[in-house]
């Protein structure tokens, strides 16, 4: 039986390198099945991808950015309220969201409530088109309230945790269950999930303080794509891989598009019961600046193709971060959907991004 599934249309790019790398892990000890989803792109370990193993466990496959995932609030702010001019000022004025303080923060430490490099980001969006209104209803959601989008991880807590078993086994045979190793390492993982969750909420009640809309809000999704988790089956492996378990579902767009709030449905077991995190990349960050910097200049960037506003500092961060360096995420829901995996419950509009 084929161990590899790669989930994605003909329209879809998928990179063959990132391909040829699943099919390696299909030959690792205990491996029992490898989906590619269809935001799967290229690395040494690909985003994408979701690996299920029968008794055995593989950090290397989800990283150091343990829990990282996406997170989405419906805030009391209606959108009549919004002055993206004046966010936008008051934004610029401060270095990082380490600077802001919450009344009652959660001391967990190792930066928590900060967003991170990469692709790490928080949005401020607005509802674009609600695609199926009783599942909108249904949840409580409003098409006039402002939303925060973040997407964040457990920053140096999830390294630490990774690095103390980094190098200490053969990368194709894992870690037993039973052994002292995978024991410590899978209890400090799940503090490094909840520290995820955590954070990325202080980030949104921050963003909002920032911009002097207060910090109330009720989370609509929250979901980690980096992890691994126990099922009947085995252990589950994802990373930029979300889970199907968790109600609703943000998968996020490239600054220049459109988000998609999305069900899962329960048809996703071919699947390794995970969906897209995102766009998926087109082009690796090292090639990114290279291709840009000829045809946009920074100032070019900090305004998107629908009419968001990017603020970030750093300028290498910007061109590698680009719309342009994003597969189509229409693309990446479409096959979602075809394939029988999820319900479109509506889509969102980013109107301004702050990265760090």
């Amino acid at each position: 039986m084929d161990k590899l599934k790669v989930i994605a249309s003909k329209r879809n790019w998928i990179d063959s390198r990132s391909v040829d790398t699943l099919e390696k892990i299909t030959h690792f000890r205990g491996v029992k099945r490898v989906v590619g989803l269809p935001d799967l792109s290229v690395g040494c370990v690909p985003n994408g991808m979701a690996v299920l193993v029968e008794d055995r466990i593989y950090p290397h496959l989800i990283g150091g950015d343990i829990g990282c995932g996406m997170s989405l609030f419906q805030s009391e702010i209606k959108k009549s309220k919004l002055k993206v001019d004046k966010f936008e000022k008051k934004l610029r004025k401060i270095d990082s969201l380490d600077e802001v303080s919450l009344e009652e923060p959660t001391s967990m430490g190792y930066n928590l409530g900060s967003i991170g490099k990469g692709n790490h980001f928080a949005e401020l969006h607005l509802i674009n088109e609600v695609k199926d209104m009783a599942l909108f209803k249904a949840y409580g959601l409003d098409e006039n309230a402002l939303y925060t989008l973040v997407h964040s991880g457990s920053r140096g807590f999830g390294q630490i945790v990774f690095d103390t078993v980094s190098g200490q086994y053969d990368p194709t045979e894992g870690l037993a269950l039973e052994t002292k190793e995978a024991q410590t390492y899978l209890e400090k993982h799940f503090k490094a999930l909840s520290y995820a969750q955590q954070s990325r909420k202080e980030i949104a009640q921050k963003l909002l303080k920032v911009i002097g809309l207060g910090d109330g809000f009720k989370q609509v999704s929250d979901t980690a794509h980096n992890s691994i988790s126990q099922t009947v089956d085995g252990y589950l492996h994802r990373k930029g891989a979300t889970p199907t378990d968790k109600g609703l579902v943000i998968i996020a767009g490239s600054r220049g598009s459109l988000s998609y709030l999305v069900l899962p449905t329960n048809k996703t077991e071919f699947s390794n019961y995970s969906l897209a995190h995102g766009a998926g990349r087109k082009w690796e960050r090292s090639s990114a600046e290279e291709k840009l910097r000829n045809k946009y200049s920074k100032s070019d960037l900090e305004r998107t193709a629908i009419g968001s506003r990017v603020l970030c500092k750093d300028k290498k961060l910007m061109y590698e971060e680009a719309p342009q360096t994003y597969k189509n995420i229409d693309i990446i829901i479409d096959d979602l959907v075809q394939a029988g995996l999820a319900t479109v419950v509506a889509t969102f509009r980013p109107i301004l991004t702050y990265k760090e």
